[in-house]
C-alpha cells in the first residue's frame, strides 16, 4: 500500500503557505501567477489578490507622487523616499507572514482587493 500526500490545491502543486509567500515576495508579477495559476486554495488566491491590489496602488502612489513633485517643484519629494521605506516594511511584513501561512488583510488595501477581485476568489 502506497502513500499520497493529498493535493495542496495550490498553483504548481506548492504548499500554500510557500504559494502565499511568493504571491507577495514576487510583487505584482508574483500575485498575477499565482492567481491564474490554477489552484483553488482561498488562502494563497487572497495573497495574490492582495498581493496584486498592494504593488498597483504603490505604482500610482509612486507615479503621483512624482508628478506632484514636479508640478511644485518638489515640494513633495520628501514623502517618495518615506513612502518607499513605508513600502518596503510592508512588503517584508506580508511575504514574511506569507511565507508563516498567516492571512494579512491590510486595513485600506483588503477592501479594494474585496471590491476588485470578488468574482476571482
Amino acid at each position: 500500500m502506497s502513500v499520497t500526500q493529498p493535493p495542496t490545491d495550490a498553483p504548481f502543486g506548492l504548499q500554500p503557505n510557500v504559494a502565499a509567500g511568493l504571491a507577495y515576495l514576487l510583487g505584482i508579477i508574483g500575485g498575477i501567477i499565482m492567481l491564474v495559476g490554477g489552484g483553488t486554495n482561498k488562502f494563497v488566491k487572497w495573497s495574490a489578490a492582495q498581493s496584486i491590489t498592494m504593488w498597483g496602488i504603490y505604482i500610482v502612489l509612486y507615479f503621483v507622487l512624482i508628478f506632484v513633485g514636479a508640478m511644485t517643484h518638489g515640494v513633495t519629494m520628501l514623502l517618495v523616499p518615506i513612502v518607499m521605506l513605508l513600502w518596503f516594511i510592508l512588503w517584508i511584513w506580508t511575504f514574511v507572514t506569507g511565507f508563516q501561512g498567516k492571512e494579512v488583510r491590510l486595513p485600506v488595501i483588503a477592501g479594494i482587493t474585496e471590491s476588485i477581485f470578488k468574482s476571482a476568489m
